[in-house]
């Protein structure tokens, strides 16, 4: 990435070593949630997904890439995520799903990203989705949203993730277990939690291992 201050190599040196998985994942989990460390693969009822966590230098500023969904009937909707979706028919590769679905629904040509790695797979239970982050880098701004799909993108600071009151909490209703507490990421009003945000956290947790 032109001008950045993140070492892309070194953060690749990090993933080889080992990744720091679900310890940091479930530091920024809605509390309660069970932990699944053991998924039947084989099991038809569960899909698999890739979503890729996309860094890039704008404005100064090493940043991620979210986006904000389209609202729609489903239990995701209007939630900031991280571009992505299921495997289709005879798709093997995470890389591949998460490049295709990225072009898809911010127009990223895939030609311009750069893969750093793989990153560890998160279970949803209440979308039984099973799901592959692949970590890349891209030089690429001109987002072209789908509006079926993605309401905006956002560019969120890595160092707005980063600082020590990043993390907030707040009590939320789920519909499988009632009301609870739920940690997040506060952008601009808008609030990363779940998935989102346990990838995310483990994310972090790579780059300061950089520092």
């Amino acid at each position: 990435m032109k001008n950045s201050k993140l070492d892309v190599q070194k953060i690749k040196q990090t993933l080889s070593l080992g990744l720091p998985g679900m310890e940091e994942q479930y530091k920024l989990a809605p509390l309660n949630r069970e932990r699944l460390s053991h998924i039947n693969h084989e099991d038809p009822s569960i899909r698999k997904a890739a979503v890729l966590v996309n860094l890039f230098f704008n404005d100064e500023q090493d940043k991620l890439l979210l986006t904000e969904r389209s609202t729609y009937d489903g239990i995701h909707s209007g939630q900031i995520s991280f571009p992505g979706g299921k495997f289709e028919e005879k798709e093997t590769d995470p890389i591949q799903v998460a490049l295709r679905e990225a072009e898809e629904e911010i127009g990223i040509p895939s030609n311009e990203v750069d893969i750093i790695g793989l990153m560890s797979p998160l279970y949803i239970p209440v979308s039984k989705m099973y799901v592959q982050p692949v970590l890349s880098c891209s030089n690429f701004l001109n987002w072209n949203p789908s509006n079926k799909e993605v309401a905006q993108v956002l560019e969120v600071p890595i160092s707005d993730l980063l600082s020590i009151d990043a993390v907030k909490y707040k009590d939320m209703e789920l519909s499988d277990r009632g009301i609870i507490q739920v940690p997040y990421f506060d952008f601009r009003g808008h609030h990363i939690w779940g998935a989102t945000a346990m990838m995310i956290n483990e994310l972090l947790a790579i780059i300061r291992r950089t520092f």
